[in-house]
């Protein structure tokens, strides 16, 4: 068998190095070939090392990808700054959707990205430069796909109120996005290490098994958010779903690109729970629609037309098949690991600029486009002062404030009809024979209420006690 002289060169280099897998320890080699030949090492060398490396999604960048790299550059530069737009009218107007920043923080993520990826096309041998590229663009797609799954909880939590608000799925939840974090950091680690050290070829084979298990883990978590909207609609809501308070933000008319909500309307809602009762004020708090089958703390106009959520799922559900798409074909490319001059059609720079491009920015403009500060709001907890006051124990008679806030459904005047048919109900239901019943107190006010309020002084027998 013949070699060329850089093939007998690298494979002495492999040599010296205890018998390392070729395309291993690029970084030290890069140092040690500088060190022997200068920082311009000769274009055959490159072009060999290059060769043995494992195949890459997206490919390893060449001059002809520098400006598609401006473009994405750019682009999500752009993206960038309607979603500050947005969260700086939001905030002057008190409207605090905190996974705004989230989505900022991703666009100057994917900037930087591609502002390395730029750089390393210019310079191939610059490998810190390299890798910081393919780990923001790797890694940022992640962090959609675990917002995601917070917009699809807070769907879920709209639907099922009752389970959505349980210590048992927020834990659940909780431990997900540990282990997620946990598993990018043993991607990142898996491929990072054969670039920075002289590995064997069965350490090398190895650490090639376990960037294959953490891509098939982030295949699976790509669709947890469609699996627990699918699950949200598969279960239907029970009738504690039904019968629990919910806080929906009422302020909310429309879901328009160019809707912003009123000034401090947050706020003001806020301060009405000071007159409200214990189950208003820890009621669960949920996303704005109008079809809904719960009761809520605060009736909804008909005015403001219908705040549906069909849109939304179509958001979340494009959005979480291009990150799966794109999941998938990362999987198969690290499946098939080959050299890098023998890749597959995956490992071609187009697919990047797909997946990691045009598809994020598509599903940038879903998120501007489709207002998921307004649709995916959730109400901010109750201010502390409001969530400390205390019920008083109530009586036969609503307060003055009550009055008001139950005059809708309590009537206010009385028959002897009814007193009696409402008296014949406690007896039968009590199963009480008692010489001489008291009359039962009715449950709302009479013409002498005014005088009863101010001589009733004393608490009712426990059995003959009656709350609204």
């Amino acid at each position: 068998m013949t070699y060329t002289a850089v093939e007998g060169l690298m494979l002495l280099v492999n040599s010296l190095h205890n018998g390392a897998a070729p395309g291993t320890g690029v970084y030290p080699l890069i140092l040690w070939a500088r060190n022997l030949l200068g920082h311009d090492l000769p274009q055959v060398l490159i072009d060999y090392n290059v060769g043995v490396q494992n195949n890459l999604f997206g490919s390893y960048p060449t001059e002809a990808d520098v400006a598609p790299s401006i473009v994405f550059t750019f682009a999500f530069l752009l993206l960038m700054f309607g979603h500050i737009i947005i969260l700086s009218i939001n905030l002057s107007r008190g409207h605090y959707f905190w996974l705004t920043p989230v989505w900022i923080l991703h666009c100057i993520i994917k900037a930087i990205g591609w502002i390395t990826r730029w750089v390393w096309a210019q310079d191939i041998t610059k490998i810190s430069v390299g890798l910081t590229s393919e780990i923001l663009l790797i890694v940022s797609t992640y962090i959609l796909v675990s917002f995601n799954l917070i917009l699809a909880q807070r769907l879920f939590t709209w639907r099922h109120p009752v389970g959505g608000s349980r210590w048992l799925f927020w834990n659940v939840m909780i431990v997900l996005y540990s282990v997620v974090v946990v598993v990018v950091a043993i991607t990142v680690l898996g491929s990072f290490v054969p670039y920075l050290d002289y590995l064997s070829r069965s350490a090398h084979d190895k650490w090639n098994q376990v960037v294959m298990a953490t891509a098939v883990l982030i295949i699976l978590y790509s669709l947890t958010s469609a699996a627990l909207i699918a699950l949200s609609y598969f279960f239907k809501p029970t009738t504690k779903d039904e019968n629990l308070y919910t806080y929906q933000p009422w302020w909310i008319e429309s879901f328009h690109p160019f809707y912003y909500v009123k000034k401090n309307a947050a706020r003001d809602a806020e301060e009405t729970f000071m007159k409200r009762n214990h189950n208003h004020r820890h009621a669960i708090r949920v996303i704005a629609a109008t079809h809904h089958h719960y009761k809520m703390v605060k009736g909804l106009s008909n005015e403001r037309g219908a705040l549906k959520h069909n849109t939304s799922l179509l958001i979340i559900f494009l959005s979480t098949i291009f990150i799966f798409v794109g999941s998938i074909g990362r999987a198969i490319v690290v499946f098939q690991p080959k050299y890098n001059e023998h890749e597959n059609p995956l490992c071609k720079p187009v697919v990047a600029y797909i997946f990691w491009g045009v598809l994020e920015v598509i599903i940038h403009l879903l998120y501007l486009l489709g207002r998921v500060d307004l649709r995916f709001y959730r109400p901010d907890i109750l201010p502390l002062k409001v969530r400390s006051i205390i019920t008083a124990e109530q009586s036969f008679y609503p307060s003055d404030d009550e009055m008001s806030d139950e005059s809708s459904t309590i009537s206010t005047t009385s028959t002897t009809e009814d007193l009696e048919k409402q008296q014949k109900q406690y007896n039968s239901y009590n199963n009480l024979a008692k010489p001489n019943p008291q009359p039962l107190s009715p449950p709302y006010p009479t013409n002498e209420y005014a005088h009863e309020k101010k001589m009733n002084q004393t608490k009712l027998d426990d059995e003959d006690e009656f709350f609204f």
